[in-house]
């Protein structure tokens, strides 16, 4: 009759699955990226000039949005709930974009809470959404969009 060793087992496999994890990469599964280079301050002085035909959507881990307005945007600095900014590709009228939440950051480097199945942390709700441009005389203002979904999972 053959015995196990069952907790000998349970080392050994203790043992083995970080020299395997190191072996294929590194194990990124649970390693979110809590912080990053620290980005700009929310403009507080800005003038909001007004909230865009633009509807916002949140599909866990990115966000969706087609330029619905007669105009191109240019690049520009999107922030999300007065707090979180990253930077934003021209769109042309009509074009539809994917961002992803994972890129925006705040000014001490703290990424914001995107959420998605491995997340360490509780997502946070996008609630405001604008895009800072220069007007005539280089000031910044702000352009608000509709967020119209949260979806977390």
């Amino acid at each position: 009759m053959k015995t196990h060793n069952a907790p000998t087992r349970r080392v050994g496999l203790a043992l083995i699955l970080p020299v395997l994890a190191t072996f294929l990469g590194g194990c990124q599964l649970f390693n979110e990226q809590l912080t990053a280079e620290p980005g700009p301050m929310y403009p507080e002085t800005a003038t909001m000039v007004e909230v865009l035909d633009v509807q916002l959507f949140r599909d866990v881990t990115t966000l969706r949005f087609t330029n619905t307005t007669t105009d191109d945007l240019p690049a520009c600095t999107m922030w999300l709930n007065k707090r979180y900014s990253a930077p934003i590709p021209a769109v042309a009228s009509g074009e539809t974009i994917e961002i992803d939440l994972r890129q925006f950051v705040d000014e001490f480097g703290d990424t914001y809470k995107a959420g998605g199945f491995f997340a360490q942390r509780e997502p946070a709700p996008v609630v405001l959404a604008q895009i800072e441009l220069p007007n005539d005389e280089g000031e910044p203002e702000l352009f608000g969009f509709v967020v119209v979904e949260n979806k977390y999972d």
